[in-house]
């Protein structure tokens, strides 16, 4: 399956159309993320990806822009890269080449990707949480995006998730008042150090004693 809602990728995925009934050699090249390995599969969803022995059957040949050479003859070669090959590299192995564009040069197709991914990863997740993604990653394209997703499913996202989870754990595992003390408020601490950088603006955010908050910071190691 390859996803198209743009218009530039209803136009790849009719270039890939004819690549996969003519069975012709592609070299698909773009930034990370961007679906190299989507489309290869695509267009042969048969082939051998990155094969060690020889073989009779198509293949996908993954980074093809960072080998030196071909050993070997195949039925049929898709290959993946980064960059566009030389002229003569690209006239000895392929037919035609694709070239996929970042995310953010048609960015209607972000929510259609993240609606794919958030029901693959509820189906392998097992869940049912709800997600909303304002602000979506694709600092790496699908990559990111994905990553971001199955984060946010993974993660408690919210303060009551976050207290019910530790109430649980406190059920079957605790420690001493003060120890669990302890360790709640080193947890803070380093959060907020992370956040607010200076020692000042965590005690007027916390709204704590700039002294007393220096004196447990020191003894917590912080």
């Amino acid at each position: 399956m390859f996803l198209a809602k743009s218009e530039y990728l209803q136009k790849i995925k009719i270039v890939a159309n004819m690549a996969k009934e003519l069975k012709l050699n592609v070299y698909i090249w773009g930034e990370k993320g961007v679906g190299k390995s989507f489309l290869a599969k695509y267009i042969s969803p048969d082939a051998i990806v990155n094969p060690k022995n020889p073989t009779i059957n198509p293949i996908i040949i993954e980074n093809f822009d960072k080998l030196n050479n071909l050993t070997q003859n195949y039925s049929l070669l898709i290959a993946t890269g980064s960059k566009p090959l030389d002229k003569t590299i690209f006239e000895k192995y392929f037919d035609l080449d694709i070239e996929l564009k970042p995310l953010i040069s048609h960015p209607e197709d972000i929510e259609y990707f993240m609606k794919y991914f958030i029901k693959t990863a509820k189906k392998e997740l097992k869940t049912d949480k709800k997600i909303n993604i304002n602000n979506p990653d694709i600092s790496e394209n699908l990559n990111s995006l994905k990553r971001q997703i199955y984060k946010s499913l993974l993660f408690k996202n919210d303060k009551q998730e976050i207290l019910k989870e530790l109430e649980n754990y406190y059920v079957k595992n605790h420690s001493t008042y003060e120890e669990e003390l302890k360790d709640f408020e080193k947890t803070l601490f380093n959060a907020m150090k992370k956040k607010y950088k200076s020692k000042l603006k965590i005690s007027e955010n916390l709204k704590l004693n700039r002294v007393t908050l220096t004196k447990k910071m020191k003894v917590l190691n912080v």
